[in-house]
């Protein structure tokens, strides 16, 4: 909106307000209506968007229009108003899956299954296949879950080489645990969203996984909380299909993908929040992309001046006051051709700054510097003071590293930024790899990574400093979690590799007929697991275990669960 003779306060401010609704305004205010002690921006939120301790320095200083370079005002960063941590109880000694299961709850256990086995029958229905197919449980789907963040782990050329047993280079334990054809037929079946539902919202791109990346993210929140500082930037998921929304970043390691917007803590990369970019809307570019995906990430944080680091690409003058006004603090590189930053020379990359020279200037609560290394990097925040200044390291004249004086808000930056490249350095280690025509699969593998991920730092944060994984760190860390998802659903498990607890055993057991048709023995296919002898099968087996056993094996099976 062009500004008015109207529009101006006694200082000469120029005062810009959108008719957007979100600050509501009957009549135009014009100075016989202004009142000084009437702030125009009390009524836009509940929560109070200025400091409230009283000190005079943190106060409201007005509107300025041009950047000043001298005669700075004093700015001080607001505490982060929330507590961090976990917010749900962990004991020291909780096992991965205890902390897991807080991000994977039943519910999103119950949907996979509920979907797969849906799925499977609309498919078979549809198109009838000789191959046999039984309904998936709760037990072989995280068995299913548990072998494919092994797979992450343990990586093999191709996914079937898990199987092998005629080489001793591929001979693993996967076969113990779940047979090759019943994992390939939950693989073709997965699925979490039914296709037939009415309801569902089908011009919405990611309907497919729409609703349980929602439940996850609902999960992230309610588990941890950030320590006050996060950065943005986007993840790249690795998918090289045909996908409309499939993107090119040739500056990124995954050049070719889907690309995820995530807001991760700048310490840990725990994932606080996420979307997943669709692409342009009926075939148009979106008007102030970075401005929105900045907005809603840190929606659920306004008022609680959380600081937030971006890179240039989301920086811009008109984010760094909204956020402010809506009580979050932010800093962030800053492209020298964005609208309102200072035209003076001195400030732009026409400046001749030495190695290491950096000027500064303040308009209201922002900062802007620039600051001369390899090239000129100029940073904007809306909180820091243009006065206070940290240090980076930097190689001078080919020397060793050494600190270097800089602006406060360039060195925070350079602290908090890294949140989500540690995520992906971290999720990117032990991802499953192995390839799939639906590009949704690649994004429920990938937020499974994430929930593990986001679990371990959870784990880790209330586990103290005996942790037991303090030292092992979140590779030993995630092979227990697969270990403990892992329940052996083969008749040819060994109780030496894998737990075989069987579900519902007890102190006695009865020998009874439990099946109408002969299926093999437990206790023969175990005696006989590598060998050539084939076992034999029987109608009789053990009540409380629901496990085929032959009369002369029952004793056996007695012993072993003593």
């Amino acid at each position: 909106m062009a500004a008015t003779e109207d529009d101006f306060d006694s200082e000469g401010s120029d005062i810009e307000l959108d008719d957007s609704g979100e600050f509501e305004r009957e009549e135009v205010v014009t100075l016989e209506d202004y009142d000084e002690n009437d702030d125009p921006l009390d009524r836009a939120r509940e929560w109070d968007l200025w400091d409230t301790d009283g000190e005079e320095e943190d106060g409201f200083y007005g509107f300025q229009v041009d950047w000043r370079t001298e005669g700075y005002q004093p700015r001080k960063a607001k505490q982060f108003t929330r507590k961090p941590g976990v917010k749900q109880p962990i004991p020291e000694d909780a096992s991965p899956l205890d902390v897991f299961s807080c991000i994977f709850t039943d519910e999103l256990w119950d949907m996979l299954v509920m979907e797969t086995n849906r799925y499977a029958e609309q498919t078979r229905e549809h198109s009838p296949t000789n191959s046999k197919w039984k309904p998936v449980s709760k037990t072989e789907m995280m068995t299913f879950v548990g072998l494919c963040l092994a797979f992450g782990i343990m990586q093999l050329p191709a996914r079937r080489d898990f199987w092998r047993q005629t080489k001793w280079l591929y001979q693993t334990n996967v076969p113990k645990a779940m047979a090759r054809d019943r994992f390939d037929m939950i693989w073709r079946y997965l699925h979490l969203q039914d296709n037939m539902d009415p309801a569902v919202d089908k011009t919405d791109k990611l309907w497919k996984i729409r609703q349980w990346m929602d439940l996850l993210l609902v999960r992230f929140q309610a588990l941890y909380e950030v320590n006050g500082f996060v950065s943005v930037d986007e993840s790249m998921v690795k998918y090289k299909g045909r996908l409309g929304f499939r993107q090119y970043l040739p500056m990124k390691p995954v050049k070719w993908g889907i690309k995820v917007w995530v807001m991760a803590e700048s310490k840990t990369g725990y994932v606080t929040n996420f979307q997943v970019y669709t692409g342009a809307i009926q075939g148009k570019t979106e008007k102030d992309l970075a401005h929105r995906i900045v907005s809603d990430l840190v929606a659920p944080y306004y008022g609680s001046n959380l600081s937030v680091y971006m890179d240039n690409f989301y920086t811009s003058v008109k984010l760094m006051e909204d956020l402010k006004v809506r009580g979050v603090q932010a800093c962030g590189t800053v492209r020298a051709n964005r609208k309102d930053l200072p035209k003076i020379k001195q400030l732009t990359k026409k400046a001749e700054l030495n190695k290491h020279e950096f000027n500064v200037a303040q308009r209201d609560d922002l900062t802007f510097c620039i600051w001369q290394d390899t090239k000129a990097v100029m940073v904007l925040s809306n909180y820091h003071d243009p006065t206070a200044h940290g240090f980076v390291r930097r190689k001078a004249n080919g020397q060793r590293q050494t600190e270097v004086r800089v602006p406060a808000c360039l060195a925070d930056y350079q602290q908090h930024m890294k949140g989500v490249d540690l995520l992906d350095q971290m999720v990117g280690y032990y991802q499953i790899h192995h390839r799939s025509t639906k590009w949704w699969r690649r994004l429920f593998f990938y937020f499974v990574t994430v929930a593990c991920y986001n679990a371990f730092v959870a784990a880790r944060s209330a586990g103290g400093a005996e942790w037991k994984y303090r030292r092992g760190g979140y590779k030993d860390w995630l092979e227990d979690l697969t270990q403990e998802l892992i329940v052996p659903v083969t008749a040819r498990s060994a109780p030496n590799v894998l737990p075989t607890s069987p579900t519902g055993a007890s102190a006695e057991h009865d020998l009874v007929q439990i099946n109408k048709k002969r299926k093999t023995c437990r206790e023969c296919s175990l005696k006989h697991c590598g060998t050539d002898v084939r076992p034999g099968s029987t109608l009789m087996g053990c009540r409380q275990c629901n496990l085929p056993l032959h009369r002369e094996c029952f004793m056996y099976h007695v012993v072993r669960h003593k």
